[in-house]
């Protein structure tokens, strides 16, 4: 592009810094290079976004929406092929699984998406894992994308996008990860139900005759308190069946209690 028509660009949305417009030549020049893929953009598209890239890298304003007016294109297209430029020169913003939730809104899902960017490098050969940086913002947004679809969160349509991805590889990808998610999520909702419906630590036989002495104490008491009150009333089916209860524990008991000292005798024998 000639240079005076891209200045011209550059002053209609308000960047007049020589800095920044060299930053943007530099883009635009790389662009042409590494971007192939972006043909389908004009040359005055492909420039104000690169003038966009330019002034954000130095932290400089500009009026967006008149920018995305003059690419002519639409602001979806727009953002889109941005980010998928901003990838493809590397300049987007690592940022990690838990700034991005923070961003979105869906820090539930931060713990699964962990886990599935770990699984899928775990699933690969060794000499991939080497190579593999699960710090990109593909993985991570499409790990965080896939972990709130399996947890079923509602989230911003704009973070698949953020990835800078296309749209094909970025699917591709969240297919592989759909698989992995819904294991995770699967064995989640298992642990959780194991820990509902565990079993209660059964009582020691110390605890169980604590109990039975207890039991005992509260029917004497009991017994008491009837014979005190009325000493010509009539036993009544409750009263009897406490005493036949006492009858059976009393017996339980000294079956016990023999047990114990048999066993103890015999342990003394052996000793000697």
């Amino acid at each position: 592009m000639d240079k005076e028509l891209f200045r011209k660009l550059a002053s209609k949305i308000g960047i007049t810094s020589p800095k920044i417009l060299s930053q943007a030549e530099e883009y635009m020049r790389l662009s042409q290079v590494k971007c192939g893929g972006l043909g389908s953009l004009t040359t005055t598209s492909k420039a104000i976004i690169c003038l966009e890239l330019a002034a954000t890298s130095l932290k400089y304003p500009i009026d967006k929406e008149y920018a995305i007016k003059l690419s002519g294109l639409n602001s979806k297209s727009y953002h889109s092929n941005l980010k998928a430029l901003e990838c493809m020169l590397g300049l987007q913003s690592h940022l990690g699984l838990r700034d991005l939730a923070v961003q979105y809104g869906c820090l539930d899902a931060v713990k699964v998406a962990t886990n599935i960017l770990q699984r899928y490098k775990a699933s690969l050969p060794a000499a991939q894992q080497q190579d593999l940086d699960l710090a990109k913002p593909l993985f991570t947004t499409a790990a965080l994308y896939t972990a709130c679809k399996c947890m079923k969160i509602r989230t911003d349509r704009k973070l698949a996008s953020s990835s800078g991805a296309k749209k094909g590889i970025f699917d591709r990808l969240c297919a592989q990860f759909q698989k992995l998610g819904q294991e995770i999520c699967k064995e989640a909702s298992f642990t959780q139900e194991s820990k509902k419906t565990a079993p209660k630590r059964q009582k020691t036989l110390t605890e169980m005759l604590e109990m039975e002495d207890d039991d005992d104490d509260d029917d004497e008491d009991t017994c008491s308190s009837i014979n005190k009150n009325d000493g010509n009333q009539a036993t009544s089916p409750k009263q009897v069946r406490i005493e036949k209860t006492e009858k059976e524990e009393a017996q339980i008991y000294e079956e016990w209690k023999r047990k114990i000292l048999e066993n103890a005798l015999k342990a003394k024998a052996v000793d000697s």
